[in-house]
């Protein structure tokens, strides 16, 4: 599609970010995608899915975008170089691009579709990637279906999250904008997120995917986004997680997401110096982080797959039940001691 990694990013600042309109030069996304396709979800509806099949027998990373995004959008760079790796697999969420019709969002709904494709396609335990919303969804889903999740990783997204229209004068705005009929609020839509210099074929690609978007839900998606709290039980989640922290970010602030990797116990913390779209302001920076998180928790969970509870017992030097000997992190065979091989990823 519309590679642009080689230009220079402009400097990020946190001055008004929240309110600034994009501008195309900034944003880059890939000349190809991979494979779409809409799979039947029984029970449910239709999904569109992207899907990188990756090296033979490779984990399966299943990425989850953010508000007003699609796969499309958030990870068109990121899916290639995953794919080096892992598996991929990018859905789009109810009410955002292809994804299915619904008359309400819900982050249960979207954590339940998810793990409809996963047993649709057999995908077995999963990777998932949240990134803004998508972190919210990937919460409930590792929450709601914990024996689907093989490991976490987290980006630009928070345990509780800082939204403008949950009180005052632009809830009541919010309201109103409920009432107006839809093609009234398309057109806003499209206005507020139409970048400078979109008139070009990146910028046009860019709208058609905004198009898209049913503005109900997205409003629904807002106001769900607004009252969530995972800090009572985020805690609770087993499974390995790594946090990719967006240090300049003014719409999730850095301090809630360095917050949810304290409560998580984090494996792995890293911090990427871009604002709330450093996944397609600087693809580069971020991509090499994402595999990295991904890598590393794939490690942690094909060594100790039992999760937290495990590193605790591990940390406190006893032995976990069902624990071979160890040499630092490698198990060891009990029959004669040698060092068994590392998974790889």
């Amino acid at each position: 599609m519309f590679a642009n990694t080689t230009s220079k990013p402009r400097p990020v600042t946190r001055r008004n970010a929240a309110m600034e309109r994009l501008d195309i030069a900034d944003l880059h996304f890939a000349d190809e995608l991979p494979e779409g396709r809409m799979i039947d979800l029984p029970g449910r509806a239709q999904a569109f899915i992207r899907i990188a099949q990756g090296p033979v027998g490779a984990p399966t990373v299943l990425l989850v975008h953010g508000l007003l995004a699609t796969a499309d959008t958030n990870w068109s760079l990121a899916m290639p170089e995953l794919a080096t790796r892992f598996r991929v697999v990018a859905p789009d969420l109810r009410g955002h691009g292809r994804g299915m019709k619904t008359r309400r969002f819900s982050g249960e709904e979207c954590a339940d579709d998810l793990a409809a494709i996963v047993e649709t396609l057999e995908l077995g335990r999963v990777i998932v990637v949240g990134y803004s919303l998508g972190g919210l969804v990937a919460q409930i889903f590792a929450r709601r279906h914990p024996h689907l999740v093989a490991g976490l990783v987290f980006s630009a997204t928070a345990a509780a999250f800082e939204v403008p229209t949950a009180a005052g004068p632009l809830h009541l705005l919010e309201r109103v904008v409920r009432r107006v009929p839809e093609s009234v609020r398309r057109s806003v839509l499209m206005a507020m997120l139409k970048p400078r210099g979109a008139r070009c074929p990146r910028g046009r690609w860019l709208m058609d995917q905004v198009r898209r978007h049913d503005t109900l839900a997205i409003l629904d998606a807002t106001a769900e986004a607004a009252r969530f709290d995972s800090l009572p039980w985020i805690g609770s989640i087993a499974a390995p997680a790594a946090v990719i922290v967006t240090s300049l970010d003014p719409v999730v602030s850095p301090a809630s997401q360095h917050a949810l990797a304290r409560a998580l116990e984090a494996i792995e913390v890293c911090e990427v110096a871009g604002d709330h779209f450093a996944c397609i302001k600087r693809p580069r920076e971020f991509n090499a982080a994402l595999v990295s998180a991904c890598t590393n928790v794939a490690r942690e969970y094909s060594v100790r797959p039992d999760g937290k509870e495990r590193r605790r017992l591990i940390a406190a030097g006893r032995p976990a039940a069902g624990d071979a000997p160890r040499h630092g992190d490698v198990p060891v065979s009990p029959r004669d001691g040698r060092i068994a091989d590392k998974a790889r990823v």
